[in-house]
């Protein structure tokens, strides 16, 4: 049954880290031009967010759910500026791919910090959780706390074995790539940054 639980959570973690957004975009960003490293600890950052919100939806904590149903409206606009805010730091970032890979412990924990609060700020991702638990059944196999657990690394895992997958491809492209074309990245991706922040903003 822990098996079959795991494997479930696990291909949860993995399908919903995949859709394309700021986090997505952040990571690709990150790891074009400071390397593999980066992109992995930001990757982390959003893996963590979404085994704390794996848990919460395992553990089916109303509490949490109530305040994030409650607080939507403010969730989302607080969300929304910080997505500006990174936005507009990838807009005027400078293009350069970084030689020495090697960051400070302070700005990998920057780093991380800044996309786990990205992530946690998107109050629709407990929610996903909760769907995709019910719709493979996952919500049958959890009635105690070890499974509980065992459903939050899954989900960990899940993600965390996505954000490995796309930094790879990432890297492989990442020696063919100018810095006219991260000039072009950082600004491209800046300005969908900002606009998802809008978005996010408009749209409660």
């Amino acid at each position: 049954m822990y098996c079959i639980l795991l494997l479930k959570c696990i291909l949860s973690g993995f399908f919903l880290a995949v859709p394309i957004g700021p986090v997505n975009l952040i990571c690709i960003r990150r790891t074009l031009t400071e390397g593999r490293l980066s992109g992995l600890i930001a990757g982390a950052g959003a893996a963590a967010a979404d085994a704390l919100y794996g848990y919460a939806a395992a553990a089916g904590l109303s509490i949490l759910t109530n305040f994030i149903q409650h607080n939507h409206a403010a969730l989302r606009w607080l969300g929304g500026i910080f997505i500006i805010y990174l936005g507009f730091r990838s807009l005027y970032a400078a293009p350069c791919i970084s030689i020495n890979e090697k960051q400070s412990i302070q700005n990998l924990t920057k780093l991380f910090s800044e996309v786990f609060l990205l992530t946690l700020a998107n109050p629709v991702t407990v929610f996903a959780f909760i769907a995709a638990f019910s719709s493979l059944g996952i919500a049958t196999l959890i009635t105690t706390l070890p499974p509980i657990i065992l459903a939050s690394l899954g989900v960990w895992a899940g993600s965390l074995l996505w954000w490995i997958t796309l930094t790879s491809i990432i890297c492989y492209f990442r020696t063919k790539i100018t810095v006219t074309v991260i000039m072009a990245i950082n600004r491209i991706s800046g300005l969908i940054i900002i606009l998802l922040g809008i978005v996010s903003i408009v749209k409660f």
